[in-house]
């Protein structure tokens, strides 16, 4: 969802879903804050990510509190990309691995730059990682 789509669904969640507008505002808040603080540019899709992530964690973070944040965290996750299981991350790096020249240590930040370029916040990074680096000893 890009910052136009969020404006349109908060305006008409309002009147029917008070609670996600007051999140998606919230939200739309904490984006514009961000690309201020980058150059005092508009949000983009990246800050709202961002943004989402943030306060997703702050959320989770609440509710160990034992706080209610109601429905806030359902709001927010449709924001965050689904990540991809641990089987599929360990097809992928094997493939990229396979198609190396050679198993060698040293190409661990460039298999790694390859994954986050190519799949984003679709990995699980840490996870990755330590496939990557296993599979390159």
């Amino acid at each position: 969802m890009n910052i136009k789509e969020l404006r349109k669904t908060m305006m008409l969640a309002k009147k029917t879903d008070p609670e996600k507008s007051t999140v998606l505002a919230m939200l739309l808040d904490a984006a514009q804050k961000l690309a201020k603080a980058d150059g005092n540019r508009a949000p983009e899709e990246k800050d709202l990510l961002a943004a989402a992530k943030r306060e997703l964690k702050m959320a989770h973070q609440s509710i160990d509190a034992g706080i209610d944040v109601g429905k806030t965290v359902e709001i927010l996750e449709v924001f965050i990309p689904k990540t991809k299981s641990p089987e599929e991350t360990k097809a992928i790096v094997e493939k990229l691995i396979a198609e190396l020249p050679e198993k060698n240590p040293k190409l661990m930040g460039m298999v790694m730059g390859s994954l986050k370029k190519e799949y984003g916040d679709e990995l699980d990074m840490g996870l990755a990682s330590k496939m990557v680096k296993e599979a390159l000893l």
